[in-house]
């Protein structure tokens, strides 16, 4: 059954007003009209539009429309904003009624409705209100204006009248200035280095000029006179350059390190810091001379990230020995982590210590995640769904039900108003108790609103039940797609899973649509005509443009299931070079050493999404049994 269809006819069995099935359709044809005129009616025919509407539960945002479109009522405004207070109509109204109270200079009102937020517009105007006041306590508002400026991007104009009540104050130092030159080099706005070089003293300005040819081209550090040494400020630009030299040439950065370890004035803590991207720069590359910089780190400095790169560098020589050592060598908690105990696991095993390695094993294979069921594989195990479901009450639900942000959503969702929809579920996510999430994750759930149950549990760190977060979302139409497309039901929803959590009108930053996320390109290159971003957003389509695509990367991968769901998030491109050109990595091997983050951790997923999918739908094939023989690259007899 469609989403907005069951909605609909969920939305009455629980509908709190007296309407009937014909008046409720009335107001929801006569809703969308009324939004758009009701700011620009005269006032008597406002209310009369008010009063039609009264009981309907998007009633209260045809009154937020109205009052947007008169600002000067500030009474019914600061009424309003009571009485709807954490609500998705809180925050636009505020911030444009602020705006105005600050322009009209109503400064009492503005401060006693302003309480704070991320709007650098706002938070100067209420320091610059502040600062009016007779009793301002400047010493505690000047480090506020200070934080205000002291960023890497170019702050609103009205703020301009702050800054400078500030620097008159003597509140600008070269040391500020510096801070600020560094944010905007460094990943800021690149165009206000020219500007921030003028604020600096007359000795100083050449740094910003070094700073700017850094950041075009990182290589101009290695130049003989480039560095003057005459300031301390240069080992910011050095340590800048360094880091990022190292990943375009890595031989170059070396070279150019050495030149500078012994300058006194190149701290400890930036020597670390491009250690440490040296180490994994270098790991990246696969770049033997890798594990020597991991070993210049000292032990407190290990984190996550640096275990990764540190690992892999040596599962992709298969050094397991060096393995073992490294992994024991971590500290407990981080040595305790399921990753790095399967791969301790795994060294054992490799280095014929099969007690130990079973040990570890028995242990990760009764937890649902990607090394429990790979261990679960090894020890011939079922794989352990560790399902343990919320418990919510009847009672609980019900009141839920009626909650006015549920029937507002619900509302929406029967308008195809899904952002909004969703707006609504999340501000009431966002003040609710850890119960009450669950409560919500499990209403949404009845509700087949699949995104938010999913999103709910993960909001409260609730992972044990399975039937939530891993429901059989859309199962007649991935069923019927993938059966077209000749590839595996339990592959595909678990690619839907991991792509949108079933979010059918879900868009990505980079332009990917819909359940499946995919990009209109490849979309048309699948569909071998063009697509619209209307048909993407149709579940329908979605699946069957996607489940086509899952077959094509499967064809352009020789049928290897690992590549192509690394190609689904990755390119094909992309994933060809990272398979071995003279010899072969054992399946997990490979996974765990694909350079991106992302891939690598997105191929984990679904593979354990996969293997959960097939159990929710009786299908009796062990996803990771296959990955125990299975090599990537180029197998040498």
């Amino acid at each position: 059954m469609r989403l907005a269809l069951y909605f609909f006819s969920l939305f009455l069995s629980i509908s709190v007003t007296n309407y009937s099935l014909a008046e409720e359709n009335t107001l929801r044809s006569e809703f969308s009209k009324a939004e758009l005129t009701i700011g620009t009616m005269r006032y008597a025919d406002a209310q009369a539009t008010l009063k039609k509407f009264t009981g309907y539960p998007l009633q209260p945002y045809l009154e937020f429309e109205r009052l947007k479109q008169h600002l000067t009522a500030d009474q019914r405004i600061a009424d309003f904003l009571q009485q709807y207070k954490n609500t998705p109509m809180d925050w636009p109204l505020r911030k444009e009624w602020l705006l105005s109270l600050a322009k009209r200079k109503q400064t009492k009102l503005f401060l006693a409705n302003y309480h704070g937020s991320a709007d650098a517009e706002l938070e100067c105007y209420q320091l610059r209100f502040e600062l009016a006041q007779p009793d301002a306590d400047k010493a505690k508002i000047w480090p506020k204006v200070t934080s205000l400026w002291t960023v890497g991007k170019s702050q609103p104009k009205v703020c301009d009248a702050l800054f400078t009540l500030w620097r008159d104050a003597q509140q600008q130092t070269p040391e500020i200035v510096w801070q600020r030159l560094r944010l905007a080099a460094e990943g800021g706005d690149a165009s206000l280095i020219r500007y921030l070089k003028t604020l600096l003293p007359t000795e100083q300005q050449y740094l910003a000029d070094m700073y700017r040819q850094t950041r075009v081209n990182p290589s101009v550090i290695a130049r003989a006179k480039f560095f003057t040494l005459k300031k301390p400020q240069e080992r910011d630009i050095l340590a800048y350059g360094l880091k990022r030299l190292i990943w375009r040439d890595a031989d170059k950065a070396l070279a150019t390190w050495q030149k500078f370890i012994n300058d006194p004035y190149f701290t400890a803590a930036q020597r670390l810091d491009v250690q440490r991207q040296f180490a994994i720069a270098l790991a990246n590359r696969g770049d033997e001379r890798a594990s020597d910089w991991f070993k210049q780190l000292p032990a407190e400095l290990l984190d996550d990230t640096l275990a990764q790169w540190q690992v892999g560098s040596l599962l992709s020589e298969l050094d397991w020995p060096k393995v073992q050592a490294t992994i024991e060598a971590f500290p407990a908690d981080l040595a305790a982590n399921n990753r790095w105990q399967y791969w301790l696991a795994r060294a054992y095993e490799q280095q014929a210590m099969p007690d130990k390695a079973n040990e570890i094993f028995q242990k990760l294979a009764l937890q649902r995640h990607f090394y429990g069921f790979m261990a679960a594989a090894k020890l011939g195990l079922p794989p352990s769904l560790a399902h343990a479901p919320v418990t919510v009450s009847d009672e609980e639900l019900r009141l839920l039900k009626q909650d006015p942000a549920v029937l507002r959503a619900q509302e929406w969702l029967v308008l195809k108003r899904n952002t909004e929809a969703r707006r609504e579920w999340n501000y009431l996510q966002n003040n609710a108790t850890e119960q009450q999430k669950l409560v919500s994750a499990k209403l949404a759930y009845q509700l087949q609103w699949y995104d938010r149950a999913i999103f709910s549990l993960a909001d409260v760190g609730y992972w044990d039940d399975i039937e939530l977060r891993f429901p059989l979302a859309y199962q007649d139409e991935i069923n019927q797609g993938a059966a077209k497309a000749k590839v595996a039901s339990g592959w595909a929803m678990a690619i839907a899973r991991r792509e949108s959590s079933f979010m059918s009108d879900a868009r990505s930053p980079v332009g990917a649509q819909g359940l499946m996320q995919l990009m209109p390109a490849t979309a048309k290159e699948v569909a071998k005509k063009s697509v619209t971003l209307a048909q993407l957003n149709d579940p329908i389509l979605n699946i069957d443009y996607g489940t086509d695509y899952l077959n094509y990367l499967m064809q352009r991968n020789d049928g290897n299931l690992l590549m192509a769901t690394a190609a689904y998030n990755a390119g094909y491109s992309r994933v060809k070079q990272w398979i071995p050109k003279d010899y072969a990595l054992p399946a997990d091997v490979w996974i765990e050493t694909i350079p991106y983050r992302e891939t690598r951790e997105y191929v984990k997923a679904v593979m354990a999404y996969y293997q959960i999918y097939n159990i929710r739908l009786n299908v009796n094939n062990d996803v990771f049994q296959p990955l125990l023989t299975m090599q990537i690259g180029v197998i040498v007899d």
